[in-house]
């Protein structure tokens, strides 16, 4: 799929190291945190609690499950390919991260797209998630 370097690989693993320090220790409050556990029920306040309520263990112990086990592939020098699940880990990962990017540098729709390497980083994430969902819809 991908061929990354040892700086590319430390960068990924520092920067979803960032996002399950977030989740591990964030308030569910935080902006960060509200992008990667939208609600469920915009328009309902009470279901939503309850949806949060049943559901957010469940959503973090996902979340968490998907960054360790790319962080050991990246870890990882046996040169080896990604497995399937690896691949669907590593979108799911590196998405996290481009979410909480791209709502700290206020990437919208219908907004101007900023300037500067915080964006570059951003689009770059976007092409590493892009280029694992097209190998997964190739296998």
């Amino acid at each position: 799929m991908l061929d990354l370097d040892d700086e590319q690989r430390h960068l990924l693993r520092r920067l979803i190291g960032e996002v399950r320090e977030l989740i591990t220790s964030g308030a569910s409050d935080d902006v960060k945190m509200r992008r990667l556990f939208p609600p469920a029920y915009t328009d309902d306040e009470e279901l939503d609690t309850e949806y949060q309520r049943l559901m957010r263990d469940e959503l973090v112990a996902s979340r968490l499950s998907s960054i360790s086990m790319v962080d050991e592939f990246l870890a990882a020098t046996d040169g080896r390919a990604m497995s399937a699940v690896e691949v669907e880990a590593f979108a799911s990962s590196l998405n996290a991260v481009r979410l909480i990017l791209g709502t700290l540098l206020g990437v919208a729709d219908d907004a101007d797209e900023p300037e500067g390497p915080d964006f570059a980083l951003y689009q770059y994430l976007s092409w590493l998630v892009d280029s694992a969902i097209n190998a997964l819809m190739t296998r």
